[in-house]
C-alpha cells in the first residue's frame, strides 16, 4: 500500500511539474491571463461551419480553455468566503434536482441545443472564478484594458452582420423567415451580447477619450438594436439613460448644463434613428405576437412547476410543458415547436432546481449587486471605477432582459466573468503581507485547470458531431438513406451520452418519410424508437415514430402511438392531424374527419389541417362541407 501511495505522490508531482512548465516556459504568467482574456473576447464570433448547430458547443469548448489558462495564471484577487459558498451550493442544489428528475442522466449532462447540465453549470461556476482572479484585483488593470478593447474590436464584426440579418441578407446562413442571431444563433442571444457590450463600454466611453471604445459602444448598441430584440433595446434604453444620467449630472455641475442636455438627447435622437432605419426592427418593436405567447407560456410553465419544490431537473421542461397545455395556448402559440425553457430566469431556475436553487442564485446576484455599488462608492475615479460601473450595470441589464429570455453560453460567460470581477473583494498582494494565505493552493488551482482541459476535449469531440449531423440531415433530405444512416451513426459514436442524436436523427428521416420515401419511414422507425427508449416522455420521438410508422404502412401501430400522444397531451395539433391521416387511410372517414377538425382547432396556423379536412368531406361526398372549410382556407391564406 505504501508503495502504491508513492507511485500516485510521483504521479502527482509530475502532473504538477508538467503544468508548471506549460505555465513557466510556453507562455509566461502574465501572458496567461491575456491568452485567457483573449479567447473569452473572441467568444462570440466562435462557431462550426457545416454543423447542424454551430453555435453553442464550440463555444463551450473555448470557455473552458478560458479557465484552464486563467487558473494557470497568477491571481490577483479572489472570492470572499461568503461568495463561494453560495456558489458550491449552486451545483449541489442542480444534481439533488436532476437526481430526483424523471431523466437523471440527461439532466446531469444537459440536452440539445445548449446542453446547460452540470459540466456547463460547473462552467459558469469556473468563469466567475476566472473573473475574480485575473479581473477582480487593483493590479490586473491591464488585463481589464484588454477586455474592454477587445469587445470593442469584437462589436466592429458583429454590427455589419446583424444590420445585414436585420436588412434580410444573410451572410452567415440561415432561412428567410427566420431571425438567424448572427455567429450566435439566436437573435435574442445576439442582442444579449450587444447589451452586456455596450453597458460595459459605456461609463469608460463617456468618462474618457478612448476612441476604441467609443465606436465599440456605438457598435455594440447598433447589434443590440439590430437584433430586433425589444427586451434588449428597453433593457439598453433604460439602463443607457441611469449611465447618461449619472455623466448628464457631472456635466451641469461642472457649469456645463447645455452639454448635459445635449448628452442626454443625443443618446435619445441617435437610438431613435438606428431603430427606425432597419424596418424590420421598427416593426417588431410595434407587435404584440410573443408578448401574448410570453404570456400564455408562463402560464403553462407554473401550472408546470407547481407542486414540484424541487423543481423538475435540468433540460426536462420540454417534455414537461405538452402535459400542462391549455386550448388558449394551442390557438394563440401554437405547439408545432415545443419551448424547451420557460423564456423567464426565475422560472428557469425553478424548473432547473427547485425553490432552492432560485434563493440561491438570487443571494448570489444580491452580492453582486451590493458588493458592486460599495465598491463603486468606496473607489476613486479611476480606471477601476468606471469598470465597475460598466460591469454592474452589464450584469443588471442582462439580468433584467432574462425575464423574457433564457440563459446560453453564449451570453452567460462574460456576464459571470464581470460578476466575479465585481466580488472580487480580497486582493492577494493586500493581505499577503499581513501573513495570511489568500491564494488558492497549487494542486486546487491545477486540479481545476486539469478538469477544465479534460472539459474542453470532451466538449471539442461533442462538437465535432455536428459535423456528421449536418451531413446526415443534408443526405437524408436528398433521398440517400443508407449514407445518412452512417452519418448519424458516426455521431452517436462522438456523442453516445446525448439522447438528442436518436431524437434529431428520426426527425430528419421523418420529414423525408412524410414525401412517400419507404427506406426513410423505415430509418424513422428505427431511429424514433431508440429516441423513445432512452426518453419515453418525449413527445417529438413519438411524433417522428408515428410519421414513420405511417409511412411503412403499419397503420395500427401508428394509432397506437398517436393515441398515447394525445392522451399525455390532448392540446396538442399534430399527434390529431396524424392521427386523422391513419384512420382516412384506414376508411374511417368519421374519425378521420373529427380528429382532423380537432387538429385545426388546436392551432394558429390551420392552413394544412383546413387543406386535408377539405379533401376529406370531398371523398366522404359531402362537397357542402367542403365549400365551408375552403372559406374558412381562404380566410387563413
Amino acid at each position: 500500500m505504501l508503495f502504491v501511495d508513492r507511485q500516485a505522490c510521483r504521479s502527482w508531482g509530475k502532473y504538477l511539474q508538467s503544468l508548471r512548465e506549460i505555465r513557466e516556459l510556453t507562455f509566461g504568467t502574465g501572458r496567461l491571463a491575456v491568452l485567457s482574456m483573449t479567447i473569452l473576447v473572441a467568444t462570440p464570433l466562435l462557431m462550426l461551419p457545416d454543423g447542424l448547430f454551430r453555435f453553442v458547443l464550440p463555444k463551450i469548448t473555448f470557455l473552458f480553455l478560458v479557465v484552464f489558462f486563467a487558473f494557470l495564471a497568477p491571481s490577483s484577487a479572489r472570492l470572499g468566503r461568503p461568495a463561494t459558498l453560495t456558489l458550491v451550493s449552486l451545483p449541489v442544489l442542480f444534481v439533488v434536482a436532476a437526481l430526483f428528475s424523471e431523466s437523471p442522466l440527461a439532466a446531469l449532462l444537459g440536452r440539445w441545443p445548449r446542453y446547460e447540465g452540470l459540466p456547463v453549470l460547473l462552467l459558469y461556476v469556473g468563469l466567475i472564478l476566472v473573473g475574480s482572479r485575473i479581473l477582480g484585483g487593483p493590479t490586473a488593470g491591464q488585463n481589464r484594458r484588454l477586455l474592454i478593447n477587445g469587445l470593442s474590436v469584437i462589436m466592429f464584426v458583429l454590427a455589419p452582420i446583424a444590420v445585414a440579418e436585420a436588412a434580410g441578407l444573410r451572410p452567415l446562413g440561415g432561412g428567410e423567415d427566420v431571425r438567424p442571431g448572427a455567429t450566435l444563433g439566436n437573435a435574442t442571444d445576439l442582442g444579449l451580447v450587444g447589451l452586456v457590450t455596450c453597458l460595459l463600454l459605456l461609463p469608460s466611453a463617456l468618462w474618457t477619450k478612448n476612441r476604441v471604445v467609443q465606436l465599440g459602444a456605438v457598435a455594440a448598441g447598433v447589434v443590440t438594436v439590430a437584433s430586433g430584440s425589444r427586451a434588449c433595446i428597453l433593457v439598453l434604453v433604460f439602463v443607457g439613460i441611469f449611465i447618461l444620467g449619472f455623466r448628464a449630472y457631472g456635466q451641469a455641475r461642472a457649469g456645463k448644463p447645455i452639454l448635459a442636455v445635449a448628452t442626454v438627447l443625443g443618446f435619445f435622437g441617435a437610438a431613435a434613428v438606428v431603430i427606425w432605419s432597419i424596418p424590420s426592427v421598427a416593426e417588431r418593436l410595434l407587435s404584440q405576437e410573443t408578448v401574448t405567447g410570453r404570456v400564455y407560456l408562463w402560464e403553462a410553465s407554473l401550472k408546470a412547476l407547481q407542486g414540484n419544490f424541487l423543481g423538475i431537473g435540468g433540460s426536462q421542461f420540454v417534455d414537461a410543458l405538452p402535459l400542462n397545455l391549455t386550448d388558449e395556448f394551442a390557438k394563440n402559440v401554437g405547439t408545432e415547436f415545443p419551448a424547451d425553457s420557460p423564456h423567464m430566469l426565475p422560472l428557469q431556475l425553478l424548473s432547473a432546481g427547485g425553490i432552492l436553487l432560485l434563493l440561491a442564485v438570487g443571494v448570489f446576484i444580491f452580492m453582486v449587486i451590493a458588493n458592486g455599488t460599495n465598491r463603486i462608492r468606496t473607489t476613486a475615479v479611476s480606471e477601476l471605477r468606471l469598470f465597475l460601473f460598466g460591469a454592474l450595470a452589464a450584469v443588471c441589464g442582462y439580468g433584467f432582459a432574462l425575464m423574457t429570455h433564457f440563459t446560453s453560453p453564449g451570453t452567460v460567460a462574460l456576464v459571470c466573468v464581470l460578476a466575479g470581477a465585481i466580488l472580487a473583494t480580497a486582493p492577494v498582494q493586500e493581505k499577503a503581507a499581513a501573513g495570511r494565505r489568500t491564494t488558492v493552493p497549487a494542486p486546487v488551482r491545477f486540479s481545476v485547470a486539469g478538469l477544465a482541459l479534460v472539459g474542453a476535449i470532451l466538449s471539442g469531440v461533442a462538437a465535432s458531431a455536428e459535423l456528421p449531423m449536418k451531413s446526415g440531415t443534408d443526405l437524408s433530405a436528398r433521398g440517400n438513406i443508407q449514407q445518412a444512416t452512417k452519418a448519424f451513426e458516426a455521431a452517436k459514436a462522438l456523442r453516445p451520452w446525448d439522447q438528442d442524436v436518436d431524437l434529431l436523427a428520426a426527425q430528419a428521416f421523418a420529414v423525408r418519410a412524410v414525401q412517400g420515401d419507404s427506406p426513410a419511414a423505415d430509418a424513422a422507425v428505427t431511429w424514433a424508437s431508440a429516441a423513445v427508449e432512452r426518453n419515453r416522455s418525449s413527445m417529438e420521438a413519438l411524433s417522428a415514430l408515428a410519421i414513420g410508422q405511417l409511412g411503412t404502412g403499419d397503420v395500427e401501430a401508428a394509432e397506437k402511438t398517436l393515441d398515447r400522444q394525445i392522451d399525455r397531451s390532448p392540446w396538442t395539433s399534430e399527434p390529431y392531424l396524424l392521427r386523422g391521416l391513419a384512420k382516412a387511410n384506414g376508411q374511417d372517414m368519421a374519425g378521420a374527419i373529427a380528429d382532423v377538425e380537432s387538429a385545426a382547432a388546436l392551432t394558429p396556423k390551420p392552413k394544412r389541417a383546413l387543406s386535408i379536412l377539405s379533401e376529406l368531406y370531398v371523398v366522404s361526398g359531402q362537397p357542402e362541407k367542403a365549400a365551408e372549410v375552403e372559406e374558412k382556407l381562404a380566410r387563413v391564406r
